[in-house]
């Protein structure tokens, strides 16, 4: 029987990327995988740490030499100026290219635990993240500035223009109007920028998160997944079963896409992610899975086969659930049918993450079983995936 509580003192620490902190995790849990005789594999890829650090200094240091152009009235040069600023994070969140985020570059490991029988026709991956990550604002603090984004870039772009009308209107009756509408403009725009910026960059000087809801819950349930897989409890008959455990989930999912990019993927395959799992309200899954550039619909047959696992082994019926920010992404980039299941705590709902309120205090231990059971039901529901 797994003893949940001996994982949760394990993955109940905060544990950011590329700390000392996040690889003992890594190799706790790879001495608890090998105690008990769970063959495993590391996978490794390139590692940003500091990815939403850099990312938000680069958002008060790039905003800030614009608003001084406006202010000191540079003309033409703001625009070159305005486009760096968008270049930079653009480049990095949306198309994966460290144009910003290189510094601190190190090694990351994912855990990855698979069970195949030679008659394997379908593959069913379960994933969660061990990292964690500790910011100034929760989960809905920080919505405040993602739902203002595209305004703060639509801003960025008018601004680099703005310093061209004010050159053009240098000796205008007009041209006190514009300079001092573009100083406005410059204000607003600096507020978001150093807001998001600091959140973003001062996370790791704080109080930190414990991780213990997201993403150690998950994880300890995925183990013991691992552990009942391992010894026959559960039958696979004709699956590969893929349990993969990442790092980096909380600097734009770098884990998670490194595997997907190294798998060649032959047989037909169903992603279910976890996500801040075994708290004490109701189950949800999410109907979406993205960030603020791009948000993709989860796969819905997938999502009725959760709803229905959930309703075989609690009796309750799992809720569908607002856009979420996962692993579960990286999977439906590539068009690999995916959902992610998660619960809500009752005071709380999806709020208090990344924070000290995320702490062992916020896990029902009862519910990590009953989680495996879960799953345990959803593979014995999969007997033919869809081709993709």
């Amino acid at each position: 029987m797994t003893d949940y509580r001996e994982l949760m003192e394990i993955l109940s620490v905060p544990r950011p990327n590329g700390s000392a902190s996040e690889r003992e995790t890594k190799c706790r849990l790879q001495d608890w995988l090998t105690r008990r005789g769970i063959p495993h594999r590391v996978h490794e890829f390139r590692l940003y740490p500091y990815f939403f650090e850099c990312i938000g200094l680069w958002l008060i240091l790039s905003r800030t030499v614009l608003a001084i152009a406006i202010w000191e009235r540079w003309g033409w040069v703001t625009l070159p100026i305005a486009l760096l600023g968008l270049l930079g994070g653009t480049l990095d969140v949306a198309f994966h290219l460290p144009l910003l985020t290189w510094p601190g570059a190190r090694r990351g490991e994912n855990i990855l635990i698979e069970f195949e029988t030679p008659e394997a026709r379908q593959e069913i991956v379960f994933s969660a993240h061990y990292d964690s990550k500790t910011e100034l604002l929760d989960h809905s603090g920080r919505m405040f500035f993602l739902k203002r984004l595209r305004f703060g870039i639509a801003l960025t772009m008018l601004l680099g223009f703005w310093g061209l009308l004010q050159q053009g209107f240098a000796n205008s009756p007009w041209g006190q109007v514009i300079f001092w509408m573009g100083a406005a403009l410059a204000v607003v725009m600096l507020m978001l920028a150093w807001g998001f910026g600091l959140h973003l960059s001062l996370g790791r000087f704080i109080e930190p998160s414990q991780g213990a809801v997201d993403n150690g819950a998950a994880c300890a349930i995925l183990l013991g997944l691992a552990e009942r897989l391992a010894t026959g409890q559960i039958p696979i008959v004709d699956k590969k079963i893929t349990i993969a455990i990442f790092t980096g989930e909380e600097v734009n999912m770098q884990g998670s896409r490194a595997y997907v990019r190294s798998r060649v993927w032959d047989l037909p395959v169903a992603t279910l992610n976890l996500e801040v799992m075994a708290q004490d309200g109701e189950t949800i899954y999410w109907q979406q899975d993205g960030n603020a550039f791009r948000l993709i619909p989860t796969t819905q047959w997938m999502n009725e086969a959760v709803a229905t696992a959930v309703e075989q082994v609690t009796g309750q019926v799992a809720r569908p659930a607002g856009p979420v920010n996962s692993d579960g992404f990286s999977f439906l980039s590539a068009g690999i049918p995916a959902t992610t299941i998660g619960t809500l705590d009752k005071r709380l709902g999806e709020t208090g993450f990344h924070r000290p309120t995320d702490h062992l205090g916020r896990v029902v231990f009862e519910r990590l079983p009953q989680s495996v059971e879960i799953l345990e039901e959803f593979i014995c529901s999969m007997n033919k995936l869809p081709s993709r």
